[in-house]
C-alpha cells in the first residue's frame, strides 16, 4: 500500500507540473486518414455476409414510395465487417443502373462541409471546393441529385452530437431516390441517424470462422487435418465471430502442430471478461502465442501515431537498435527482422500501405484500429504521448521507456520532461523544432531518436552524451558543419542525415563509428569529399551518397568496406572516378552511378561484383563493358541513355541475354537499331523499357516467348515500332502509353482499354479526341493505386474540341499516391476544382511539369504540396505574374529543390517573397538548389532575387535588370544562400541583379555576344572565387579594376577572340591560383610574345594557355 501511495503521489505531482491527464486507451491527438476506406472489394476473399447483404439491399429498396431519403445504419463491433458489407452493397448489381454511386469515408473527425464536398466532387467527377458555405452545399446537392437514383455510403461515422447528426440528415435528404448506408460502431449513433430500422451486424457464426481459419492455415493440404478438425472448430467458436480475429488465429495456427493447437484451445485467456470495444481475446491470444522477440517488435509499433504509415526499414533498424531481434548464427539481424515483418503481415497485425519513396525496396505499413489498440494496451505505462498544444500523457514517467512528442515548434525544455530511462523518442508533426543545447543531457539510456517528421534547425551538442544511441535519423539539418559530437556515439548502427545541404565535409572522426551499418548522407549537396577514415567502418552494409553533387571522388579506403551491400552514388554530377579496387566489395548487391556523367570508365576490378542484384548505370558517358554479361545474379539493370557514347556499338548488347534472372531491363533513350534474338532467353523478364529508342523499328520475335513479360514501354519510339507491335501479335502490354482513338460508330474511344489496367506509369495522348462526356471518368483513374507517374497530353495543333479540356481533366482525378505529374497541350483557361486544390488530392507529388498551356492565366497553389521537389513551367504564354497566390499559404514549397521557367513569353513579374504566418516576408523557395530561367524576355524579379545554389539565366535581359536603384534588400539578402550563376545569351546595360548577390561564389558568362565590357557590379562580389568567360566574342578587354575582385581564385577565358591582353593589375589578385586561356588567338599571342607578360602571371600557381605553355607551376 505504501508503494501504491508513493506512486499516486508522484502521479499527482507530474499531473500538476506537466498538466498530464490520464490516458483513455485511444490516441486521438492527431487524426490521420491514411486508413481511409474505399469502395473496392475482392468478393472472392469474403466468406459469409450474403444474408446481411441481401437484407441491407431490401431495406434500402423497400422504402421507394416514401417522400424522403432512406438512411440505413449498420452498426457493430470494430473489425466485425461493417466496411466489407458496405463494399458488397456498393458493388452489387442492384445498384449498377443508379445515376450516382458515392463512397465517403467519414472518420473520427466529423466535417459536414467535407462530406458534402466529397459527394459533389464524386458526382461531378472532379475535385470539389474546400470551405464552401452550408447553404451553397445544400443547394448544389439538390441541383445535382434531385430526382436522380443515388446510393451514398458513409463509412465509419463517430459523431455523437445530436445537432451535427441532424444537420447531416438534413443535408442528405435530397429526394426519395436517395439511398444512404451508414456504418458506425455506436448503436446510439445508428438510432439517431437512421430513417429505417438500423441493422446490427452480428458476429459470424462458428462455421464461417472455421472456414476462414481453414483458408489461412491451408488446412485441406495438411496431413493431420482429421485430428485437427474438432480442435479447430472449438478454436473457431472462440473467435467472437470477428473476421479479423479468425484471420489472425489462422495464420498463427498454420505454423503449429497438433499439440500446439490443443494448447491454444485450452488457453485460460478465453475466460477473461470481454467488454465491447476492448481488445479481443483472440487477438490477445495471437499476441501471447508469438515468440518473445516478435511480441516486443509488435508492441513497439505503438510508438507511431494511429493511422501512421510506418517505413519498413526504419522500423526494422529501430527493432535492431533496441535488441528486439533475436540473434542467429545463420541469418543476419535484418533478415530475421524481415521474417518478423512477414509474420505480422501474415496475421494481419500489419497491413501494406503506399509509402512515397524512391528507395529500391522500401515499403510501408499501417495497423488496423483493433490491432493498434492491442499494441497500446501491451505497452501500458511504458509509452507516453506528449502534445505541446494539448498536453496529455499516461502513467508515471519512471516506468516509461518510449515517448512520442507532437506539435513541438517553440523552444522546448525537453530535458525536464524526458523520462529518466527512456529508450526511444519519436518527434511527430514538429515543424521548426528548436532543441536547446542541453536537451538530451538526462537521456543517457536513449537508443533511438527519430526526427523524420520534424524540421530541426540544428542538433544540440548534448547529442554526444547519448552513449547508448544506436539509431539516429535527423534529415535536413541546417548545421554548417557535421556535428562532431555524433562521432562520439560509438554504439551507433544507423545514421541518416540526408538532405543536410550545408555540410561541406565529414570529419575524419567518423571512422570511430565502427559499429555503424547504415549511413545515409544523400542530398548533402555541398559535401565535397569523404574522409579516408570511412574505410574504418568495416561493418557498414548501406552507404547512400546520392545527390551529393559537389563530391568529386570516393576515397580508396571505401574498398575496405567488404561487408557493404548497398552503394548509391547516383546524381553525384561532379564525381570523376571510382576507386580502382571497387571489386573488393564482393558482397555488393545494389550499385548505382546514375547521372554521374564525369566518370569516364569503370575500374577493371568492377568485373568482380558478381553478386549484384540491382545495377543502375543510366545516363553515364563511358562505353558499357561486355563484362556486364558476367553479372548473372542481376534482377534489375538500367542502361537508359548510356549506349550512345562514341565507340559504343549500339547493336552489340548480346551479353544481356546471359542475364537470365533479369526481371527489369531498361534500355530507354538509346540509339540501338535492334535487340538481339537471344533476348528471348530472359524467361523471368517482367518489364522491358525501350522508350525513346528512335532507331528501333522492330523487335525480335523471341520476345513473344517470354511468358513473364507484362510491361513493354515504348514511349517516344517510332510509329514503325508501334505498328509492328500491333501487327505482330506479340503478347506484350504496350502500356503505359495510350493514344486515344475514336471509334468509327461515335460510341466513344479506346480509352476503355485502361479500365482494368493498374500500371505504375501511364501516358495518355490525344485527349482532345474524347467525344463523350463521362467517358474519361469510366476508367476510374483515382482507383489505380499502383500509379505513381502520369502524363496527360492534348495535341496543340488541333483547335477543335468536342469537350473542353477542363471537363476532361476534371474526370481524370489521379490516385492520392501519385508522385509524378505532367500536363501538356492543355488549352482551357482555368483548371478543374481538384487541380486547384492539388495539395489535398495529391499530397505525395514529388515532380510536376506543365508544358504548352497557351491559354492558362492562373496557376494552382503548388506551394502547399508538402513533398514537391521539382517544378517545371514551360511555354505558358498567358501567365503574366507569379505572386503569393502561387504559394497558397504559409510554409510554402518546403522541399522544392529544382524550379524551371522556360519560354514564358508573357511573364512580366515574379514576386519572389510572400507574406508568412507571422506577417513577415518569406522567400518563396527556401530549399531551392537548381533554378533555370530561359527565354523569358519580359520577366523582372521583385523585390529581390530568389534563394538558390545554382542559377542558369538564358535570354532573359530584364531578369538581369531586376532591382531598382536605391531599394534596400538587406533584410532579404542577409540570410540568402546564392552560390553559382551562369548567364547565357542575355545582356543588359547596368546588371542591377548582381548588386543583390553578395554571396555569389561562381559566375559564368556564356555566349554573351552583345557584351563589350565586364559589368562594374562585379567589383562588389566580395565572395566571388570562380569567373568563367566563354565565347564572349565582342568582349574587347579585361578591366584594370579586375584587381578589386580580391577573392578570385580561378579565372577561365575560352573562345574570346577580341581580348588582346591581361591587365597588369592581375598581379594584385594574390588568391588567384588557376588561369586557363583556351581558343583565344590574340590572348595566346600576348602570352607568348614577351617575358614581361610572362612575369605578370608568375604568381599564379597553375596557368594553362592551349599549346603555348600547358602548365606553369
Amino acid at each position: 500500500m505504501k508503494n501504491m501511495r508513493d506512486q499516486l503521489k508522484k502521479i499527482k505531482e507530474d499531473h500538476r507540473d506537466f498538466q498530464f491527464v490520464p490516458y483513455q486507451g485511444i490516441y486521438n491527438e492527431h487524426q490521420f486518414t491514411d486508413r481511409e476506406t474505399t469502395s473496392k472489394v475482392n468478393k472472392a476473399d469474403i466468406l459469409g455476409r450474403d444474408k446481411e447483404r441481401k437484407g441491407a439491399i431490401a431495406s434500402l429498396s423497400a422504402s421507394n414510395n416514401q417522400e424522403n431519403a432512406t438512411i440505413l445504419p449498420i452498426f457493430g463491433l470494430g473489425g466485425i465487417g461493417k466496411t466489407t458489407l458496405a463494399q458488397l452493397v456498393f458493388s452489387d448489381i442492384h445498384f449498377k443502373d443508379y445515376d450516382h454511386r458515392i463512397w465517403v469515408y467519414v472518420s473520427q473527425v466529423f466535417d459536414l462541409g467535407k462530406i458534402g464536398n466529397t459527394i459533389i466532387s464524386q458526382v461531378l467527377k472532379e475535385g470539389g471546393h474546400i470551405g464552401l458555405s452550408k447553404e451553397f452545399i445544400y443547394q448544389r446537392l439538390h441541383e445535382l441529385l434531385d430526382d436522380k437514383k443515388t446510393l451514398i455510403i458513409l463509412d465509419d461515422l463517430w459523431e455523437t452530437n445530436d445537432s451535427q447528426l441532424n444537420e447531416l440528415k438534413l443535408m442528405l435528404n435530397v429526394s426519395s431516390k436517395t439511398k444512404v448506408l451508414v456504418t458506425t460502431r455506436n448503436e446510439e449513433i445508428a438510432n439517431r441517424i437512421g430513417t429505417v430500422t438500423p441493422c446490427r451486424l452480428s458476429p459470424l457464426n462458428n462455421d464461417i470462422c472455421w472456414d476462414i481459419i481453414k483458408k489461412n492455415t491451408k488446412f485441406e493440404s495438411r496431413e493431420d487435418k482429421q485430428q485437427l478438425q474438432k480442435i479447430g472448430q472449438v478454436i473457431a467458436s472462440k473467435c467472437g465471430g470477428v473476421p479479423l480475429a479468425a484471420q489472425a488465429l489462422g495464420f498463427m495456427l498454420s505454423r503449429m502442430d497438433l499439440k500446439k493447437w490443443e494448447e491454444v484451445s485450452n488457453s485460460d485467456i478465453w475466460n477473461e471478461p470481454f467488454p465491447e470495444n476492448s481488445v479481443l481475446p483472440s487477438l490477445k491470444l495471437t499476441y501471447i502465442a508469438m515468440p518473445p522477440n516478435l511480441r516486443l517488435c509488435f508492441a513497439y509499433c505503438a510508438m507511431f501515431p494511429r493511422g501512421f504509415t510506418i517505413a519498413k526499414y526504419n522500423l526494422i533498424h529501430q527493432w535492431i537498435a533496441l535488441d528486439f531481434v533475436k540473434p542467429s548464427n545463420v541469418f543476419s539481424d535484418i533478415q530475421n527482422a524481415e521474417k518478423y515483418v512477414e509474420q505480422l503481415l501474415g496475421m494481419s497485425f500489419l497491413q501494406p500501405s503506399k509509402l512515397p519513396t524512391t528507395d529500391w525496396k522500401q515499403s510501408g505499413f499501417t495497423m488496423h484500429d483493433l490491432v493498434y489498440d492491442l499494441a497500446r494496451s501491451v505497452m501500458g505505462e511504458e509509452l507516453i504521448v506528449y502534445n505541446a498544444n494539448n498536453v496529455r500523457s499516461m502513467g508515471d514517467r519512471k516506468y516509461c521507456r518510449y515517448a512520442i512528442f507532437t506539435n513541438c515548434s517553440n523552444p522546448l525544455k525537453i530535458s525536464t520532461i524526458l523520462p529518466p530511462k527512456l529508450r526511444a523518442l519519436f518527434f511527430h508533426d514538429s515543424r521548426k523544432l528548436d532543441l536547446q543545447s542541453g536537451a538530451f543531457s538526462s537521456a543517457k539510456y536513449l537508443r533511438v531518436l527519430d526526427l523524420t517528421e520534424s524540421s530541426i534547425g540544428m542538433l544540440p551538442s548534448s547529442i554526444g552524451h547519448l552513449k547508448q544511441m544506436r539509431f539516429l535519423i535527423a534529415p535536413g539539418m541546417n548545421n554548417r558543419r557535421f556535428p562532431c559530437s555524433i562521432t562520439g556515439l560509438l554504439e551507433l548502427k544507423y545514421l541518416n542525415l540526408s538532405g543536410s545541404s550545408r555540410f561541406s565535409a565529414i570529419p575524419a572522426s567518423i571512422g570511430k563509428l565502427v559499429c555503424l551499418k547504415h549511413l545515409d548522407l544523400s542530398g548533402c549537396t555541398k559535401l565535397a569529399k569523404m574522409p579516408k577514415s570511412l574505410g574504418n567502418l568495416r561493418k557498414l552494409l548501406h552507404l547512400d551518397l546520392s545527390s551529393c553533387s559537389s563530391l568529386k571522388r570516393i576515397p580508396g579506403a571505401t574498398c575496405n568496406l567488404t561487408c557493404l551491400q548497398y552503394l548509391n552514388l547516383s546524381r553525384c554530377s561532379n564525381l570523376q572516378m571510382l576507386p580502382q579496387d571497387l571489386g573488393s566489395l564482393e558482397e555488393l548487391q545494389y550499385f548505382s552511378i546514375s547521372a554521374c556523367s564525369k566518370i569516364v570508365e569503370l575500374p577493371v576490378s568492377f568485373r568482380k561484383l558478381t553478386n549484384l542484384v540491382h545495377l543502375d548505370l543510366s545516363r553515364c558517358s563511358f562505353v558499357m563493358p561486355e563484362v556486364l554479361g558476367g553479372f548473372t545474379n542481376l534482377k534489375f539493370l538500367n542502361l537508359s541513355g548510356s549506349l550512345n557514347n562514341k565507340g559504343q556499338a549500339g547493336e552489340n548488347i548480346d551479353y544481356i541475354s546471359t542475364l537470365t534472372k533479369l526481371v527489369h531491363l531498361d534500355l530507354s533513350w538509346n540509339s540501338i537499331p535492334s535487340l538481339p534474338i537471344s533476348i528471348g532467353n530472359l524467361k523471368r523478364l517482367h518489364t522491358l523499357d525501350v522508350s525513346g529508342c528512335a532507331c528501333l523499328s522492330s523487335l525480335p520475335g523471341t520476345i513473344g516467348s517470354i511468358a513473364s513479360l507484362e510491361l513493354l514501354l515504348v514511349n517516344g519510339c517510332s510509329s514503325h515500332l508501334k505498328n509492328y507491335i500491333r501487327q505482330s501479335g506479340l503478347k506484350c502490354n504496350p502500356f503505359p502509353h495510350l493514344v486515344v482513338c475514336p471509334n468509327n460508330d461515335d460510341s466513344g474511344s479506346n480509352l476503355h482499354e485502361l479500365e482494368d489496367r493498374n500500371p505504375s506509369e501511364l501516358q495518355i495522348s490525344c485527349l482532345e479526341k474524347i467525344r463523350i462526356r463521362g467517358e474519361a471518368s469510366g476508367i476510374e483513374l483515382c482507383n489505380k493505386e499502383n500509379l505513381s507517374e502520369l502524363t496527360l497530353h492534348w495535341a496543340m495543333e488541333t483547335t477543335f474540341r468536342t469537350i473542353e479540356d477542363k471537363d476532361v481533366l476534371g474526370e481524370l482525378v489521379p490516385p492520392k499516391g501519385l508522385e509524378h505529374l505532367e500536363l501538356r497541350g492543355y488549352s482551357s483557361t482555368g483548371f478543374p476544382n481538384w487541380f486547384m486544390e492539388i495539395s489535398y488530392y495529391l499530397p505525395f507529388l514529388v515532380y510536376v511539369e506543365l508544358e504548352d498551356l497557351p491559354r492558362c492565366s492562373d496557376l494552382p497553389p503548388f506551394g502547399q504540396l508538402p513533398n514537391l521537389k521539382g517544378l517545371y513551367l514551360l511555354r505558358l504564354r498567358s501567365i503574366k505574374k507569379i505572386s503569393g497566390d502561387f504559394c497558397g499559404g504559409n510554409r510554402a514549397f518546403p522541399q522544392l529543390t529544382s524550379f524551371t521557367l522556360g519560354d514564358m513569353q508573357g511573364l512580366e513579374e515574379w514576386n519572389t517573397t510572400y507574406c508568412g504566418h507571422d506577417g513577415t516576408e518569406d522567400f518563396m523557395f527556401p530549399s531551392l538548389v537548381e533554378l533555370k530561367i530561359y527565354n523569358c524576355p519580359k520577366l523582372r524579379l521583385k523585390p529581390c532575387p530568389p534563394t538558390f545554389r545554382n542559377w542558369n539565366i538564358t535570354d532573359c535581359d530584364e531578369v538581369l535588370n531586376s532591382g531598382e536603384e536605391g531599394e534596400n534588400f538587406s533584410h532579404y539578402d542577409s540570410h540568402a544562400v546564392r552560390t553559382n550563376l551562369v548567364v547565357q545569351g542575355s545582356y543588359c546595360g547596368n546588371w542591377r541583379l548582381l548588386h543583390h548577390l553578395p554571396t555569389l561564389q561562381r559566375l559564368g558568362f556564356d555566349c554573351l555576344y552583345r557584351m563589350t565590357s565586364l559589368p562594374q557590379s562585379l567589383r562588389q562580389l566580395a565572395s566571388l572565387r570562380f569567373l568563367v568567360l566563354h565565347k564572349c566574342n565582342n568582349l574587347s578587354s579585361l578591366p584594370e579594376w579586375i584587381s578589386d575582385i580580391k577573392s578570385l581564385e580561378d579565372l577561365e577565358i575560352v573562345g574570346c577572340d577580341m581580348i588582346k591582353s591581361i591587365p597588369s593589375s592581375i598581379q594584385q589578385l594574390t588568391k588567384l591560383k588557376n588561369l586557363r586561356i583556351l581558343d583565344c588567338s590574340e590572348l595566346e599571342r600576348w602570352c607568348a610574345e614577351s617575358e614581361e607578360n610572362w612575369m605578370k602571371l608568375a604568381h599564379i600557381k597553375h596557368v594553362v594557355c592551349d599549346d603555348i605553355f600547358p602548365s606553369l607551376a
